[in-house]
């Protein structure tokens, strides 16, 4: 479904409101979007006050988004001070943010973006609204419209002035803003044409550090999370999913009566739950259940331990298409066969795994009429709501999803489905009540997904003078993204197709894209290749599941990022040069530059080549080492310098600190940019240091955090975080994403300065650096 693209707004008196003073921005739909089934659940129809901005006769301003706020403020600070910017208004008059639900909010799309596209709906539509209220003023004060000003909140002109609130007070206006798009698809609606935004010169607001107006309410225990709701004759439940990946239901266990007299089980296909009034019951009642019940073996992994050599051997990756890179130019081949040096490696990142610290929890109600409400936590409500009705075979219009706060999972519910809300669906429709399903932590690390693993071939070739003549690598890995729910998929009710060769839709495609932006100018010989694969055990599981990838946090460039940093880090030792340096000469985007010499400045680089020390890897004295590490990502241009220690006779690293630089054009927030670059960096360093998803040839076999350790208190390294906005670009580039992928490069690199020894698998645990 899409609407045309029209040639501007449209400001009519037609009497669509019932309640007059407020200056209601709505979007301008086609006939076929006005449909029936849009007007039921859909913020979208015309005929109802649910709109994108709403301006009230006390001068405040209500704003409404389809996107989610997930910890990192952007919603509640960045959205606020880019439409503030746009309408000339004090940031305190921006009350209230509508964020997320679907019957309550306009454009749908999914939470990533943020900066880069998506708030470009809310700030195209403030833009058509400052144009359409300059308007109304003009025939207000009978002036000339360009002899207007707007200067915190008030027009002036022609020796009169009101404030928005007293220009729209009395009226029934109802601002029709051009849209295109599919709401409950991938990208949701957009808002289209070319209204006149602000200049960055002009900019009062955007660019200062306000607070984040969330953190309050959640400190003083006022926010109702996910977990929180509570709905009248609400059942709880616990799932006893399948013993592995392929395991089909054999017979589900009988709950003890005498022991658990209000829990009872329910089976559909192969989902099998226990459900009760009180929440304990139901979890002392699914672990009897769970005990009783019987699934068929299955095997079909390699397990972790054999993985890469899986990859590297087993694959055939023959079958997928490959993928070129951008970048490709020049012969890399012939080029490297004619190099005086050549540095030629392999690297590997495993499975990493989205897991939230707190519990993953949904809660349905599923009316007699078929109707459906879920109270959710996820990225991407609309997209959960086309989910849900295909599962069930219903219309879009009879599903409703309201969202709220809940614990960050990094990526993993940008398609729709965190993991818990299609069970709880089918319970509440299989019950009759509502039924809040909260899954236990074995729950979330085994059923939900993973970041995919690759493996990367590197090869550099440096001239005589150690310069880069030639770069070549070729990347290898399963997909980014499964969106399938996995109840549906357990009880064998419809989803969408699995990530395939054949899948039309890109996301869902099992080729690799070369995702990493090529940021080396000064090479003339690059070939970049992508070869994909279907998810591991998908074809072999009965069940058709496998190991179910996602995307997580700077999906696919933090995978392709970590082996090209590391290797021009390597080639810089093999060419006797300092790796920042290395990097400065070959690079010709001016942004590159400045942020690299930044970086020299900032974190007390010390100018020297990369070690190239031999140890005997038994000495009890730390060794120090530093890293260096780059990134271009969604207009953000990112740099990193790690300081680590490392202890030969044990293996273990203690990442001392982490300097990133960062240039993301325009810096709306820098007081929230800086606390999402450190909260990043922070992820990153315990991807580095310990993540990896462990498996048998059956199951997951990560099971909580002893079993998938991540970085501890005593384990934060100092970070400083320099922030190089550049606002004159006229860009929004994203913040934080790139600072999770930055540091394991960097670490590694520094592990090779300090050891001489390179270490081309994450993580970089003991025992690894141990027997490389």
């Amino acid at each position: 479904m899409s609407a045309p693209v029209n040639a501007g707004p449209q400001l009519s008196r037609r009497g669509f409101l019932a309640s007059g003073g407020v200056l209601v921005v709505a979007v301008s739909l086609k006939p076929s979007l006005a449909g029936a089934d849009i007007v039921a659940t859909n913020s979208l129809d015309p005929a109802r006050p649910a709109s994108w901005i709403e301006i009230h006769a006390d001068n405040s301003v209500l704003i409404r988004t389809g996107k989610c706020d997930f910890g990192q403020s952007s919603i509640f600070t960045a959205y606020r001070q880019i439409v503030a910017e746009e309408l000339s208004v004090p940031l305190e008059a921006m009350k209230t943010v509508v964020s997320g639900d679907t019957d309550r909010t306009p454009d749908g799309g999914g939470t990533f973006g943020l900066l880069r596209t998506n708030v470009l709906n809310l700030r195209k539509a403030a833009a058509y609204t400052r144009e359409a209220v300059l308007d109304l003023a003009a025939q207000k004060f009978g002036v000339a419209r360009t002899s207007l000003t707007i200067t915190e909140g008030v027009v002036s002109g022609g020796g009169k002035s009101a404030t928005y609130g007293e220009l729209v007070t009395g009226q029934d206006l109802r601002l029709t803003i051009p849209v295109t798009g599919d709401l409950t698809g991938f990208g949701g609606i957009q808002v289209t044409g070319n209204p006149p935004l602000k200049p960055t010169s002009a900019y009062t607001i955007v660019g200062q550090p306000f607070a984040n107006s969330s953190i309050r309410p959640k400190v003083a225990g006022e926010t109702d999370w996910v977990g929180d709701v509570k709905l009248p004759g609400m059942l709880h439940a616990r799932t006893i999913h399948p013993a592995t990946l392929g395991s089909k239901l054999v017979s589900a266990g009988k709950v003890d009566a005498a022991q658990f007299p209000k829990a009872r089980v329910v089976v559909i296909g192969n989902l099998v739950a226990v459900v009760a009034p009180t929440e304990w019951e139901a979890i002392q009642a699914a672990q009897q259940v769970a005990a009783e019940t019987k699934w068929s073996e299955w095997k079909g992994l390699p397990g972790h331990e054999r993985l890469q050599n899986h990859l590297d051997e087993r694959v055939d990756w023959r079958e997928v298409p490959v993928r070129q890179g951008a970048a490709n130019k020049g012969d890399a081949p012939t080029t490297q066969a004619k190099a005086a040096k050549v540095h030629a490696a392999t690297y590997f990142m495993p499975y990493m795994k989205h897991a939230p610290i707190g519990p993953m929890v949904s809660l349905a109600d599923v009316r007699p009429d078929g109707s459906v409400t879920l109270h959710s936590h996820s990225q991407h409500p609309q997209l959960l709501r086309s989910h849900i009705a295909r599962m069930l075979g219903t219309s879009e219009a009879k599903v409703i999803v309201r969202t709220y706060p809940g614990p960050g999972h990094f990526g993993r519910s940008n398609g729709g489905s965190a993991g818990s809300e299609d069970e709880a669906v089918l319970l509440s429709r299989a019950l009759g009540l509502p039924v809040r399903v909260q899954w236990m932590r074995a729950d979330d690390m085994q059923w939900s997904t993973q970041s995919a693993p690759t493996l990367a071939r590197i090869a550099i070739g440096l001239d005589p003078s150690g310069r880069i003549a030639s770069y070549k690598a070729e990347h290898h890995g399963p997909p980014m993204q499964d969106d399938r729910p996995i109840g549906a998929i357990l009880a064998g009710l419809p989803t969408i197709p699995p990530p395939s060769a054949t899948n039309p839709f890109s996301l869902h495609n099992a080729a690799m894209n070369i995702a990493d932006r090529w940021v080396y100018g000064a090479i003339s010989n690059v070939e970049e290749l992508g070869h994909g694969t279907d998810q591991i055990g998908q074809r072999e599981s009965p069940l058709g599941i496998g190991l179910r990838d996602h995307s997580m946090r700077t999906p696919v460039q933090f995978q392709q990022n970590f082996p090209r940093e590391l290797a021009i880090s390597e080639a810089a030792a093999l060419a006797g040069a300092d790796p920042l340096q290395f990097r400065l000469d070959h690079v010709t985007d001016e942004r590159v530059k400045a942020i690299l010499l930044r970086l020299r400045e900032e974190s007390g680089w010390v100018t020297r080549p990369a070690s190239v020390r031999t140890r005997d890897g038994h000495g009890d004295a730390p060794l120090r080492g530093q890293g260096v590490s780059i990134m271009l990502r969604d207009n953000g241009y990112w740099a990193c310098a790690a300081h680590i220690a490392v202890t030969p006779a044990s293996g273990e690293i203690k990442v001392e600190r982490v300097t990133i630089v960062a240039d993301p054009g325009i810096v709306v927030n820098p007081l929230q940019l800086k606390r999402q670059v450190q909260a990043g960096c922070l992820m990153g360093v315990s991807q580095a240091l310990h993540e990896e998803v462990a498996f048998d040839e059956g199951a997951i076999t990560s099971a909580d955090w002893s079993s998938y350790p991540i970085l501890t208190m005593a384990e934060m390294p100092e970070i400083k975080v320099v922030i190089a906005a550049r606002p004159e670009v006229g860009i929004y580039g994203q913040g934080s994403e790139s600072a999770n992928a930055l540091a394991a490069p960097a670490i590694a690199a520094a592990v090779l300065d300090a050891t001489g020894k390179p270490v081309r698998r994450l993580p970089l645990r003991p025992e690894y650096l141990r027997t490389s």
